[in-house]
């Protein structure tokens, strides 16, 4: 029960946490659509919204679009060309368990009721259904533990060897029901309810290692993508400067902005085009550079000063003093530039309603 509760939060949770990546591309529609099924079969298996909807094989069909969605997924990530023969197969499987249930008078999925004498069609469609499951993780498995062996050292590889066994051990679940079913079709008794809870217990912990060896690489792009924004944050005052100064330098429209600011773009990008708007900005400020820069022992907080008076010159048509100044060097890595320019933004912030300091020396 802990375990299913404990699955039953982590699945939603994981469902509104990658609404965002659904912009991104295909891969990522289907991995949400799949969670998003599997997040459905366990609410609905849940006793009280079981007897309200009262239609026992819905988790089946559930499972099963849900199991269509991860082998999309499957052959995505894997570069399979021929994408229709997934769809074409898991609606034969939905037809065949619907001519199936209809045909045996409804199927009953308490185990008390699955030790009594199963009829044929039944039991043909827990075969159909588990062997599709099954197969499905299956494949499933052997895609992940094969691309963990080639993933760097530590919870990457961990992440994706979860997913692995988590899916065998749904794997394995499956085929250990279907054989127990074929066993009690030819009339072999089968004690399920005693076997049920351990076997939920096994099929539960492997639905959990799955879910949970997917969140290891996105609690890794959690924090890269927390750092990104905390720069974002960092860099807005002295991006607002350069677009009130500079509008020709904003690389998106304000519409553009708003989409954004849902998460739905990579804030990755939105960082580094807003560190080109800036320093675009800065380009267009050069000829308003003073002689030098004020006086002071730290780096970033003379530029910054730098800027501030740069721009209040440009703001009451002020000539520059000679050639074009230059700011500081940065670099190689766009990194490099992040960390510079957060810097100046935040002594940018403290000086642009402090008095300006003289300028002297030559220009950073």
């Amino acid at each position: 029960m802990v375990l299913d509760g404990t699955l039953l939060v982590l699945l939603w949770g994981t469902v509104a946490a990658r609404v965002p990546t659904l912009w991104r591309d295909a891969r990522q529609r289907a991995l949400w659509a799949s969670v998003l099924m599997l997040a459905l079969v366990k609410t609905v298996v849940l006793p009280p919204v079981a007897a309200v909807l009262g239609v026992p094989i819905l988790p089946h069909l559930l499972g099963v679009a849900a199991a269509y969605f991860l082998l999309r997924f499957v052959m995505l990530v894997a570069g399979a060309r021929h994408r229709r023969w997934p769809l074409v197969l898991a609606a034969a499987v939905l037809l065949a368990l619907g001519t199936l249930a209809a045909v045996s008078g409804g199927i009953e999925t308490s185990a008390e009721l699955l030790t009594r004498d199963l009829p044929p069609a039944t039991v043909a469609y827990w075969v159909v259904l588990e062997a599709y499951l099954g197969a499905v993780l299956a494949t499933t498995t052997v895609l992940f533990w094969t691309v963990s062996r080639e993933a760097p050292a530590g919870l990457a590889r961990l992440g994706l060897r979860a997913i692995a066994v988590g899916a065998a051990l749904v794997a394995t679940y499956a085929a250990a029901k279907t054989g127990m079913i074929i066993a009690r079709g030819t009339g072999t008794p089968v004690d399920f309810p005693a076997i049920e809870p351990v076997a939920r217990d096994v099929q539960a912990a492997g639905f959990l290692l799955t879910v949970a060896g997917a969140t290891v690489p996105a609690s890794r792009r959690a924090r890269s993508v927390w750092a990104a924004y905390r720069s974002l944050l960092a860099l807005r005052p002295l991006w607002t400067a350069m677009r009130d100064a500079f509008p020709e330098v904003i690389l998106f429209t304000p519409r553009r902005a708003v989409i954004e600011l849902a998460g739905v773009d990579d804030v990755h990008l939105r960082l580094y085009r807003r560190v080109i708007e800036i320093r675009d900005g800065m380009l267009a400020l050069r000829p308003y550079l003073p002689a030098g820069p004020p006086a002071g022992d730290d780096p970033a907080a003379a530029e910054a000063a730098a800027i501030a008076l740069a721009l209040r010159r440009r703001a009451d048509s002020g000539p520059a003093d000679g050639p074009e100044g230059a700011w500081a060097a940065v670099g190689p890595e766009m990194t490099d530039e992040v960390a510079w320019l957060s810097r100046v933004s935040r002594q940018f912030r403290r000086v642009r309603r402090a008095p300006l300091p003289r300028p002297c020396g030559s220009a950073r």
